[in-house]
């Protein structure tokens, strides 16, 4: 078990971007729109890659607005385009949102937006497989659906070929999908899995049950995956209509964030889509509007597995009415921790594992939740009464201005933060994309103007026993109702809006091996702890400091109890910091702050700016080397470990694992008390309620020291860093304290067998494959054969897996397979994992096994080879643009005694890699008939 410590205000800021959860609506049905691609549009169908190229000159798109460096664009046909360039990006984001999703479903077609978002991904005439596509040119892709609004998103290492790409396609499929019978069929059984995955979720399965019991009409009652009849009886006629109705331009916004030639870009959009027609059929807008409801409302739940939960759900209004923002203060001055409300009353006295209130309205009146899970054998009734008498003001305890002006700091600090990220920002906008993006500032800046007045009124208001929905039905002698007020007209609304403040600048930078290569330096500090920095301009000047501790050998460190549990108390405070004031500094910060400790080191990494780094860097260092250690919070945490590991025994993978651990304890010849010993959920309770609060004080006391330190630092650096790292952490030795020493992880012989393990009432099934053999990273068939195992089950959905099992047979949501392998020492192992209905085990299992026999027997092909190389070349480019990333390669090439050099080489090695090498690496480690096969699922008709 692997606990951490983390506390991040920026967490708790981006709250007001977290909309209500399964809004959707039941609407009108509207005459199929069949003139829709002009013949300038039907150009895209021409020969893959081409586009939409109109016949004659096309209007630009005309200026609207700039607010916070996003400048917004409007085509002449109605398509809203939203321009946020940063020059210091290094990749690209394209993303396409169009304003329907389940709330715009009518009976028998509920599920039908989020079914479509698949299906948009099938093809079109000149793009046929756009999975392969994407994966030919390394871009990470997907599609969300919401009750309001469906999107489409790429990122990838910024190339305007690749841009130019994107924006064909997304012109392309607007109009062009196949949404075709034959891909319907497939893809059915693929969202069934997912809907029965989402089954598999007690909390998950409890917020269904209780806004459809909250929702007489609208249809925010529904779930946006929509039910199972539904998902398999759809016709695809039905689907086609949808489809046309609501893919039009003048139902879309288009977001391109990152790094781009803004002029290029609107040129090109222009271009692609300005040919395409705004149907003459009106948009068809939903309706219908929920009464106001006139009683408690109750569900009761009972499922297999998972931990006791109530939630109270109450009906508020639409996100885009004023009282928005004093609804979502009043969710965060009763969730914080420690100073919240529901925390204090219910999470510090152990009656509960957690507590909140949380959610908004969405485009139409929605609701916010409050919350409580429960450990095993909890009072029920005493939580529930006290969750209610909370949330609903019937306590004697009142908000103070200290605490309201908690949450105005934590806004102002999700105010600069989203301007820092653009390609997150047009995320965050587009969960908007029914109302209005502008949406999103004006919330930020209407948060801190809310008084305590403002949320004792809309608590009042809508937080009431008449608006709530429980778990229980109680009829009433008195009807009341709570009228739910209309929201402003949205140009009244955003009148006197305002942009956001723009933080600096940052500069141009490719993250090449050799361009990181400059930029590092490493410097030995007088104490010996080792400093390693990766100066650069970053945007609002972020920087990230990441430190790793070590100490002792793997086995004699093993056997102490609750290694892991001491970082996870560090963010109760020190004897200079409580716990709040803790927190109130990092917010003030603007930090992140995250210490993870086990049993042979620690971890402390810190988000912060330039100018605040080295006040946070003194912050931790009092955390970790003088924590409190209280024994309340000890209990508490340890309660929650209990609960936990209680309530996770019907969970798929731990059903799994108790049916293979014996097999893999007795292969390995190791017993209880040896690190690589599989414990049972027993034996890991007893492990947890056996730990004592001494326990950790005393492996704090011994262990935990600077005398093996790394520092590492990416990002704008700030002056005096290597005198504060000196300052604070060099004399924190330990003489007594047990050396470092490397664990060499060694191969196992695992004899092939075969488990299967039930798990009653689950909707969905798993299986796991997993063959152990010697390889390290370091060898030479190292990277061909993780090409191979690239090729077989890695990456997107373009791998013989995902193509043979979800896209052709329809049988699972998510397959794959993995590659691991030992830096020092020589264990390695492949996994193939997947889901799938109960039904469908043996067919599941038959097609993994076709696909390994048939890469052994035929190989790989030069095709599939360059698109592997291409994949994973991108990827590592895309993740060397992550600052965090950047923190954690510097400190594991000084572990093992490494430079950018060596990844230069790594890459070339990829590079060179022949399909040879790859059928050659594969066939000589890969045993077909060494895997250790086990299942889970409910198998009514099979043991």
């Amino acid at each position: 078990m692997r606990n951490e410590f983390s506390m991040s205000p920026r967490r708790w800021a981006l709250l007001p971007l977290t909309l209500a959860l399964g809004a959707v609506w039941a609407g009108a049905q509207a005459d199929p729109l069949d003139a829709r691609a002009t013949p300038t549009a039907k150009a895209a169908k021409a020969p893959k890659g081409t586009g939409a190229t109109p016949a004659g000159p096309v209007a630009s798109a005309r200026f609207v607005r700039e607010i916070g460096g996003i400048s917004e664009y409007r085509l002449a046909n109605g398509l809203q385009l939203l321009l946020f360039p940063d020059d210091a990006q290094s990749t690209t984001t394209v993303n396409i949102t169009y304003r329907v999703g389940s709330r715009h479903e009518s009976p028998g077609e509920y599920g039908m937006a989020h079914l479509l978002e698949h299906l948009m991904f099938k093809g079109t005439p000149a793009h046929k497989d756009i999975s392969d596509a994407f994966a030919r040119r390394g871009m990470r892709f997907n599609g969300t659906t919401t009750s309001d609004r469906t999107n489409y998103f790429a990122n990838f290492n910024a190339d305007p070929a690749t841009l130019d790409f994107a924006l064909t396609l997304e012109a392309d499929r607007m109009v062009n999908s196949f949404i075709a019978k034959s891909d319907l069929d497939k893809e059915m059984t693929v969202v069934r899995n997912e809907y029965e995955r989402g089954e598999n979720q007690p909390f998950a399965v409890l917020n269904k049950r209780v806004i459809g019991a909250a929702y007489d009409w609208h249809n925010y009652g529904h779930d946006t995956i929509g039910p199972k009849s539904d998902i398999e009886n759809v016709p695809i006629e039905r689907l086609q209509a949808f489809y046309k109705r609501y893919y039009r331009p003048d139902n879309a916004t288009l977001m391109v964030a990152g790094r781009f030639d803004p002029k290029a870009v609107l040129a090109r959009v222009s271009q692609l889509f300005g040919p395409i027609r705004t149907p003459a059929t009106p948009i068809p807008r939903p309706y219908t509007v929920e009464p106001p409801q006139d009683g408690e409302r109750t569900v009761v739940v009972r499922r297999v597995g998972g931990q006791p939960a109530l939630m109270a759900y109450y009906h508020v209004p639409a996100i885009t009415h004023p009282d928005s923002a004093p609804l979502l203060v009043l969710g965060m001055m009763l969730s914080l921790q420690p100073s919240g409300q529901l925390y204090k009353e219910l999470v510090e006295p152990k009656v509960a594992l957690a507590a909140g209130l949380q959610g908004l309205g969405d485009a139409d009146p929605g609701g916010v939740r409050a919350f409580a899970v429960l450990p095993p054998g909890g009072d029920e009734a005493a939580v529930e009464k006290k969750l209610l008498d909370i949330a609903e003001g019937r306590t004697e305890a009142r908000f103070d201005e200290s605490e309201l002006k908690r949450v105005r700091d934590m806004a102002l600090v999700s105010y600069r933060e989203q301007m820092k990220q653009p390609e997150a920002l047009i995320q965050q906008i587009s969960n908007l994309g029914a109302t209005d993006w502008r949406l999103l500032f004006q919330l930020m800046e209407d948060i801190p103007k809310v008084t305590l007045a403002d949320v004792e009124r809309v608590r009042k208001a809508y937080l009431r026993p008449a608006n709530r929905t429980l778990g229980r039905y109680f009829p009433t002698d008195q009807v009341e109702r709570v009228e739910i007020p209309v929201a402003p007209p949205l140009e009244q609304r955003l009148a006197d809006l305002k942009g956001p403040p723009k933080v600096e600048e940052g500069e141009r930078f490719d993250p090449t091996p050799q361009r990181l290569a400059e930029r590092s330096a490493v410097k030995r500090l007088p104490s010996g702890i080792e400093l390693l920095t990766l100066g650069k301009q970053t945007r609002g000047n972020t920087v990230e400091l990441r430190m790793q501790l070590r100490w002792g050998e793997r086995h004699e460190t093993f056997r102490h109890h609750g290694t892991d549990l001491i970082a996870a108390l560090m963010g109760e405070g020190s004897p200079s910091v409580s716990k709040q004031a803790l927190q109130d500094k990092l917010i003030a910060l603007r930090a992140e702050l995250n210490v993870v400790s086990e049993d042979q080191g620690a971890t402390l990494t810190i988000s912060t700016e330039k100018d605040k780094l080295i006040e946070v860097l003194a912050l931790a260092a009092d955390l970790m080397q003088h924590p409190l250690l209280p024994a309340d919070a000890f209990d508490r945490l340890q309660r929650a470990s209990v609960a936990g590991l209680e309530g996770s025994r019907q969970e798929l993978e731990v059903l799994r694992q108790a049916a293979t651990r014996d097999h893999y304890n007795r292969a390995r010849g190791v017993k209880l008390g040896d690190p690589d010993y599989v414990m049972s959920i027993d034996e890991q309770l007893a492990s947890v309620k056996a730990t004592t609060l001494d326990d950790l004080k005393r492996f704090h006391a011994d262990y935990w020291s600077a005398n093996d330190a790394r520092v590492s630092v990416v990002g704008a650096i700030p002056d005096g860093l290597d005198t504060a790292v000196e300052q604070l952490f060099g004399g924190w030795k330990k003489p007594s304290a047990p050396a470092f020493v490397q664990p060499v992880d060694k191969a196992d012989v695992i004899p092939a067998a075969r488990f299967d393990a039930i798990a009653r009432d689950k909707t969905s099934a798993a299986m796991k494959m997993r063959v152990d053999f010697p390889l390290n990273d370091r060898d030479a068939d190292y990277i061909p054969l993780s090409l191979a195992v690239h090729i077989l089950g890695g990456g997107a959905l373009e791998n013989r897996l995902s193509v043979r099992i979800r896209q052709q047979a329809g049988l699972s949501y998510g397959v794959g397979a993995s590659l691991s392998a030992a830096h020092y020492g020589d264990e390695a192992d492949l996994t193939i994992s997947g889901t799938f209905a109960p039904q469908n085990r043996e067919q599941m299992l038959t097609l993994v096994r076709e696909e390994l026999e048939r890469l052994t027997r035929d190989g790989i092909t030069a095709s599939e080879l360059e698109r592997a190389k291409k994949d994973v070349l991108e990827g590592r480019r895309q993740a060397r643009a992550s600052d965090a990333v950047l923190s954690m390669a510097l400190i594991t090439q000084a572990d093992q005694g490494e430079t950018w050099a060596q990844a230069a080489q790594r890459d070339a090695a990829v590079q060179a890699a022949t399909v040879d090498q790859v059928n050659q690496a594969w066939r000589k480690r890969i045993k077909l008939d060494g895997f250790v096969v086990s299942t889970v699922g409910d198998f009514k008709d099979k043991p």
